[in-house]
């Protein structure tokens, strides 16, 4: 009886560390999801055709197929890549379960009567695009914090968002990732940025990552203060970790945006 009290207690305790360490782990940012970047330019004029079919249409679709609809943006500036029409752009994320359930919900949204008809029909007056879409997949950083609530319907205003992407290629990359988390990061919160996400693409080619401000006065001032602090911060990182690999990529593309009407969050 002795011997059997002390396994059940020793099962008991197991059982409650077990439970105290599983309550502490980050669960809802290790969800797997993979997150698709995508960019649209539409040919002049056709923004508001592209942003109604969007609305009206293809966010439902995406849901009816399995596709979380996380933020849609208009871009207003930014240095980003040189074919880039601002004026003409749509820029959003959209998250899947995984690799597989991307696969599958595309399929299926592509031979989807209802979009055959839906993207017929808003074409009857010319082509909207002027070219192809480009996506980027998108994994979670260890450091990235969960997504948002919705809030599309807050009385709050909409931020500045302002989507960053370096670059810096496979050999990179991981250095990249490994600097933020190791206090880049906290920087940015330091002077005034909202830290919204980090991800890495998933052929590791590029770091991106997405901030959000009040507004661009916000933003300038936010950026003026890490600017004073970030050299200090570097030398000290580039002292602690000498094998860094030299130069930066192939650049960095910044963006400035705006959610649309129809954005769940803003």
């Amino acid at each position: 009886m002795q011997t059997l009290s002390k396994v059940t207690l020793l099962v008991a305790v197991c059982a409650t560390l077990f439970s105290n360490a599983t309550a502490q782990q980050p669960t809802a940012k290790k969800d797997g999801k993979l997150y698709e970047l995508r960019f649209y330019t539409t040919n002049p004029g056709k923004l508001p055709d592209l942003h109604a079919r969007f609305r009206d249409h293809t966010m439902k679709l995406f849901e009816k197929h399995g596709m979380e609809n996380i933020i849609y943006w208009n871009v207003i500036d930014g240095a980003a890549k040189s074919d880039d029409d601002k004026d003409n752009m749509l820029i959003y994320i959209i998250a899947h379960k995984d690799e597989a359930a991307k696969d599958a919900s595309w399929k299926a949204f592509i031979a989807d009567p209802e979009w055959k008809a839906v993207a017929a029909k808003s074409e009857e007056k010319g082509k909207i695009l002027a070219k192809a879409p480009s996506a980027i997949f998108m994994r979670e950083t260890d450091f990235s914090a969960i997504d948002e609530p919705v809030n599309k319907n807050s009385d709050a205003p909409a931020r500045l968002w302002e989507l960053r992407q370096y670059n810096d290629g496979p050999e990179r990359v991981p250095h990249t990732v490994d600097r933020f988390g190791s206090g880049e990061k906290e920087i940015f919160t330091k002077h005034g940025m909202q830290t919204v996400k980090f991800w890495t693409a998933t052929d590791n080619s590029a770091f991106i990552y997405l901030l959000a401000h009040k507004d661009k006065a916000s933003s300038d001032s936010s950026w003026k203060g890490f600017r004073s602090e970030f050299p200090e911060f570097m030398k000290k990182y580039r002292d602690s970790h000498p094998n860094l690999p030299a130069g930066r990529g192939s650049g960095n593309d910044v963006r400035f945006l705006v959610p649309t009407d129809y954005s769940p969050r803003k």
